[in-house]
């Protein structure tokens, strides 16, 4: 069986420290639970990462990206083959649009950069 060394890049790494500092300001036990339960989702990703369905962004972006579904959060990430690694891209809120999907008109949403 393959194993993939699971790569956090930096703008995952602040998403989740925001994320953290949010519950934490609500609720310290519940953070640390969070925090744990984050890690052990992300340490899944090293056996069958494939198993995640496509990411939206997927489709406005011109690159294939799942997503592991965590709480009420999304870990987005890419496969890479060679050297068999799972590179975490981001971690969105589900209440955010996905990454590149465009804002409706009129919907007084401001479009992401």
């Amino acid at each position: 069986m393959r194993t993939y060394r699971v790569l956090v890049t930096p703008t995952a790494e602040t998403s989740i420290r925001d994320a953290f500092r949010y519950i934490q300001e609500r609720s310290p036990l519940d953070a640390e639970r969070w925090l744990l339960e984050f890690q052990h989702a992300l340490a899944t990703l090293e056996r069958h990462p494939e198993r995640c369905p496509p990411a939206p962004e997927s489709q406005y972006l011109a690159c294939t990206l799942r997503h592991l579904l965590f709480h009420s959060h999304r870990i987005v990430y890419r496969i890479e083959a060679e050297p068999a690694i799972v590179r975490v891209l981001y971690i969105r809120h589900m209440a955010q649009r996905a990454a590149g999907e465009p804002v409706a008109e009129g919907s007084g949403e401001v479009s992401e950069a």
